[in-house]
């Protein structure tokens, strides 16, 4: 991986690991990450329509059709998972179980459905991150029932992060990045509203005036992270991107620790400790 592409994903990891502490702030409340989900919207749609105006409209294959409807789905699906599973656990538990799930198989994916090649340093690097996630998760899976119910929705969210991870970087090679992640937002934004319209009814003004710092951090955080990450994958592979991004996991752990109380013990050190190897060996990859 370049050292371009490695800072980016970094920058993107940080931000990411925040993003989703403000979301586990607010217990992954529905109405709070939908209103977020809709101020990105209103955020991209006037700097699309001044590179249309600038460049003229994208051109739109049926092929990027596809994948811009698939990945709306499966962010609409993503953000959903990822409410339900910071109802039921902490953020030390359900961010890396939720980051990590997906290393692995978007890896093997980029392999086998993207032709992508990956080196021996690369794979050893891959397996020192979910090696890391796996320690990280192994106290919160035996802290008790409790929160044993978080483990079904973060591997839901780990699952939907395979699957438009791969979509995505087949996206950013027919349509604009910027255009990319605008439509991804809309559609994303449509599809969530009837359900969060029957839930939260009569609700959502107040949840607004209410939470508008979260719904400001959330929104604008997850919109820029990840269009830093489809920014990168026109510049390199998918495995690699998604396995160095995972290094917000040691973040959000260390954020659960400092500022959300969260019990921090010698295993997710050595847990911390294996994704930093493994992130310094895809360096190398």
């Amino acid at each position: 991986m370049s050292a371009e592409v490695w800072t980016w994903v970094m920058i993107a990891a940080v931000g990411h690991a925040l993003w989703n502490a403000a979301a586990r702030h607010v217990a992954g409340d529905g109405a709070v990450m939908w209103l977020s989900f809709a101020l990105g919207t209103m955020v991209m749609i006037p700097p699309c329509i001044y590179m249309w105006w600038q460049s003229g409209p994208p051109i739109l294959t049926g092929m990027a059709l596809l994948c811009l409807l698939a990945t709306g789905v499966l962010h609409a699906a993503y953000f959903a998972l990822l409410s339900w599973a910071y109802e039921e656990g902490d953020i030390s538990l359900v961010y890396p179980i939720a980051r990590g799930s997906g290393v692995g198989l978007t890896a093997l994916g980029g392999v086998m459905l993207l032709g992508e090649s990956v080196s021996l340093w690369g794979s050893a690097g891959i397996a020192l991150i979910l090696l890391g996630i796996g320690l990280i998760s192994l106290p919160a899976l035996r802290s008790g029932l409790s929160q044993g119910r978080s483990l079904l929705p973060a591997l839901s969210v780990g699952l939907s992060i395979v699957a438009y991870s791969l979509v995505d970087k087949v996206g950013v090679r027919l349509i604009h990045p910027l255009y990319y992640i605008t439509g991804m937002w809309i559609i994303g934004s449509l599809l969530r509203w009837p359900f969060i319209w029957i839930q939260h009814r009569g609700t959502l003004w107040a949840t607004a005036l209410t939470h508008y710092p979260h719904i400001a951090f959330i929104g604008l955080g997850s919109l820029g992270t990840y269009l830093l990450i489809l920014y990168a994958y026109t510049l390199g592979p998918v495995s690699y991107i998604v396995a160095a991004r995972e290094s917000s996991v040691v973040i959000g752990a260390l954020i659960g620790f400092v500022f959300l109380g969260e019990k921090y013990t010698r295993l997710k050190l050595v847990g911390v400790l294996s994704i930093a190897a493994g992130l310094a060996l895809i360096k190398v990859g």
